[in-house]
């Protein structure tokens, strides 16, 4: 029933009840009671529909008002606010090489020290980073915003000279301007421009990794509008569709600029990459989410992601070359909350081609050969308090498609030196590292990539291989809410190539072992109200014979800590 016939039958009533009331008294005209109740049930039923017809519509324009990026309480407008942290951490890392010699690239797992004839043994580091995140809110509608990181994990003793020895990261300035975009608020949605965070689900894909023990993260200079909730037949959608310049110019070449006008100019947009995309999402906000588990109720969130990326022409320091490239990439994303489950997934596939890889391979294939790109990876992630707010229990399941060919691909650059032990400047057996194509017959690179800013453990993902490839793993988890603001996590992961032909347990002889590791981690958090944070983690990772080989193998451990102040 609309608001307008609800409205009408209300007053039909209330106005039949003030006649009756203006005309002879009950007694002289007996009303019976059966319709009497029917009445009064009509009339309660009315009201009814027109209370939750009204908190439906007012809950609709807060859910708009959230999306949008508007405050649903405090000050209309406040020009200026600022976010951010400042953080400091610490980290012993020992073993990382799993006391293994070289592999078939004659590399060490992890990188040491220069000039170093044995595998790294304990490291030792801390760094510091204070995010500033802006706004500047011109008016009601428009905003201005950024992210600046000051000092973005610089080592103690370091920075811009030499101090005490030391000299600054040579990959980072002290003030490094990460993101900044604008937003307008418009009666159909939110235009957004500018180098802005990128995400979507899970961050399998795609992850702002905005956490305040996060590196990395995706930023993209993004021209995007998100529409307010459109009536889809699978419910209240938003629709996001964005543009992405992921490559302006030619590498290496100075772009022309006029005279006075202190403005580059592209000298050849046939170089340019571009990536065009729509997100679909259906997605409660933080405070839509609360409310609803206060009631008792279930949230169902999802979201499609689909991103087609061309590169036609590219550079390769002395001339142009047709590479041809381009990507269909779509990704799926499911999470399902109840006040004690929690299940989430997101699964992504990749399809594309590049009609000439570049003289970068030129010794892995011959010009012109067509390189096909067929990639997809998920994961299932599942918590369910079984005491809640005290003990959850949960696990999580992680899939990436793996390719044949030597190494896992993470570093698809790294080969070995000419000379050594035979024509090394192909992909070797054995190797921790490589292209995933190059050997004769082989033109399709299958390893999917997560994100790295994915996090899985401490130790085999995070360091030694960078990001999960190749691979699938295990973990079930352990949280434990100690008391208000302390909480104990802790998890164990089984990884496993999928090819163990790609592990440094292979060789020309032997397809090697599957079996990477078992890693047990832990993490003790403490959180205060007023914004302070502290951890201390501890992960141990038992190396298996996809790491055999040169050496005998032996356990890693880390050790990381963390302060921070959240404002």
């Amino acid at each position: 029933m609309s608001r307008s016939h609800l409205l009408a039958a209300t007053a039909a009533l209330v106005l039949a009840a003030g006649v009756r009331a203006e005309g002879p008294l009950a007694a002289d005209a007996p009303v019976d009671p059966r319709v009497e109740t029917l009445v009064k049930q009509a009339v309660e039923k009315a009201r009814q529909e027109l209370r939750d017809e009204l908190r439906a519509e007012v809950q609709a324009v807060q859910s708009a008002s959230e999306f949008l990026g508007a405050a649903a309480e405090g000050p209309r407008l406040q020009f200026f606010e600022l976010d951010g942290y400042l953080r400091a951490r610490g980290d012993l890392l020992d073993n990382l090489a799993l006391r293994r010699g070289l592999d078939a690239n004659l590399q060490y797992l992890v990188p040491g020290f220069p000039g170093d004839t044995e595998p790294p043994g304990t490291q030792t580091s801390a760094n510091l980073r204070l995010r500033l995140e802006p706004t500047l809110n011109v008016s009601e509608h428009v905003r201005a915003r950024a992210q600046i990181d000051l000092l973005d994990n610089y080592l103690p003793g370091t920075s811009g000279g030499a101090v005490h020895g030391g000299a600054a990261p040579s990959d980072r300035p002290a003030v490094n301007v990460k993101r900044a975009w604008g937003e307008v608020e418009t009666p159909v949605g939110l235009l957004s421009f500018g180098r802005m965070p990128s995400s979507f689900g899970l961050g399998l894909v795609a992850s702002a990794a905005d956490g305040l023990d996060d590196d990395l993260g995706d930023s993209r200079d993004r021209l995007q509008f998100a529409t307010l909730p459109l009536s889809t037949p699978f419910g209240q959608l938003n629709l996001v569709p964005f543009l992405d310049f992921d490559r302006t110019g030619t590498p290496g070449v100075d772009a022309r600029v006029e005279a006075g006008a202190g403005q580059p100019v592209n000298l050849d947009s046939s170089t340019n990459g571009r990536t065009w995309g729509i997100k679909f999402l259906r997605l409660d906000t933080d405070d839509e989410l609360r409310r609803t588990l206060e009631r008792g109720e279930r949230s169902t969130n999802y979201g499609l992601m689909y991103t087609y990326s061309t590169l036609p022409r590219a550079w390769d320091g002395a001339a142009f070359y047709d590479r041809g490239e381009y990507r269909h990439q779509a990704s799926l994303w499911l999470r399902l909350r109840t006040s004690r489950l929690h299940l989430e997934a997101e699964g992504s596939g990749l399809y594309g081609n590049l009609s000439d890889p570049g003289p970068y391979a030129a010794t892995l294939a011959s010009p012109g050969t067509r390189i096909d790109l067929r990639q997809f990876g998920g994961v299932l992630r599942a918590t369910y308090q079984v005491k809640p707010n005290k003990v959850t229990l949960g696990g999580e399941l992680g899939f990436a498609s793996g390719d044949k060919a030597p190494g896992f691909g993470n570093r698809p650059g790294q080969l070995g030196p000419a000379g050594t032990g035979g024509d090394q400047t192909l992909p070797v057996a054995g190797a921790l590292e490589g292209p995933q194509y190059g050997l004769a017959g082989d033109t399709t690179i299958g390893n999917f990539r997560f994100n790295p800013a994915y996090r899985v453990d401490l130790i085999l993902w995070r360091e030694i291989l960078g990001a999960v490839t190749d691979a699938w793993y295990l973990k079930p988890t352990l949280r434990w809410d100690i008391l208000s603001g302390l909480a104990l996590d802790a998890q164990l992961v089984y990884s496993q190539a999928i090819y163990p032909e790609s592990t440094p347990s292979a060789s020309a002889t032997s397809r090697g072992s599957a079996a990477l590791g078992v890693e047990a981690d832990g993490k003790l958090t403490y959180a205060t109200d007023d914004g302070f944070t502290a951890w201390l983690q501890y992960g141990v990772l038992f190396p298996l014979d996809g790491f055999g080989g040169a050496g005998s193998l032996t356990r890693a451990h880390a050790i990381r800590t963390g302060l921070a102040l959240s404002f």
